[in-house]
C-alpha cells in the first residue's frame, strides 16, 4: 500500500514538473498561465514550494522554515507616511539614513569607511 501512495506522489510531482516547465516557457506572466490552464495561483505556488522541499530532502540539505525578523516602526517626520524596517536580529547592522539615503553596512565594516561615509553624506 505504502509503495503505490509513493507512485502516486511521484506521478503527480512529474505532472507538476511538467505544468511548471510549460508556464515558464510559455511566454506569459504566472497569473496568465494559470488562468488559461485552470490552476488556482496558490495551488501553482504551493506546488512549485513542495517541488523545492522535496528537492531539498533528496539533496540531503537542510530545510530553513523560519528566519527571525522583527519589525520597528519607524515615523518620518518630514512625510505623512509610515515605513516599516526589517531588522534581521543576531547581528547587528549599522544603518545610515539621510535625506532619503539608506547605507546599510555589516558590522565588521571599517571606521574609515564609516567615515568615508559620513564625509560624503554631509555634501548631500
Amino acid at each position: 500500500m505504502l509503495a503505490a501512495k509513493e507512485e502516486k506522489r511521484e506521478l503527480l510531482h512529474k505532472q507538476w514538473e511538467e505544468q511548471i516547465v510549460e508556464c515558464e516557457s510559455s511566454n506569459t506572466s504566472v497569473k496568465e498561465w494559470c488562468a488559461v490552464n485552470g490552476v488556482n495561483l496558490n495551488t501553482f505556488y504551493g506546488r512549485v514550494s513542495a517541488l523545492k522541499r522535496e528537492r531539498l530532502k533528496q539533496s540531503g540539505q537542510q530545510i530553513q522554515e523560519i528566519v527571525p525578523l522583527s519589525v520597528i516602526q519607524e515615523n518620518n517626520t518630514s512625510d505623512s507616511e509610515t515605513t516599516f524596517v526589517p531588522v534581521v536580529r543576531p547581528k547587528e547592522n549599522i544603518v545610515i539614513r539621510k535625506n532619503g539615503i539608506e547605507i546599510i553596512l555589516p558590522p565588521d565594516v571599517s571606521e574609515n569607511m564609516i567615515y568615508s561615509l559620513l564625509r560624503g553624506l554631509k555634501q548631500c
